[in-house]
């Protein structure tokens, strides 16, 4: 399952904000982390897009 281990250690840009699964980092700091249930695959990413998103909010 080597595409497991790889989709754990992508990260994504978003806003600012990077997203890896299960994390969000600002600045190479780690914001927060979250749980995704298993086999949901990018659905973590998603979750964290959900998650920026309502900081956004909360900043305004």
């Amino acid at each position: 399952m080597r595409g497991a281990e790889l989709s754990q250690l992508k990260t994504v840009e978003y806003k600012g904000y990077e997203i890896c699964m299960g994390s969000v980092y600002k600045d190479g700091e780690p914001l927060f982390h979250y749980y995704v249930p298993l086999g949901m695959g990018d659905g973590g990413v998603e979750q964290g897009k959900r998650i920026i998103d309502q900081i956004g909010r909360e900043d305004d």
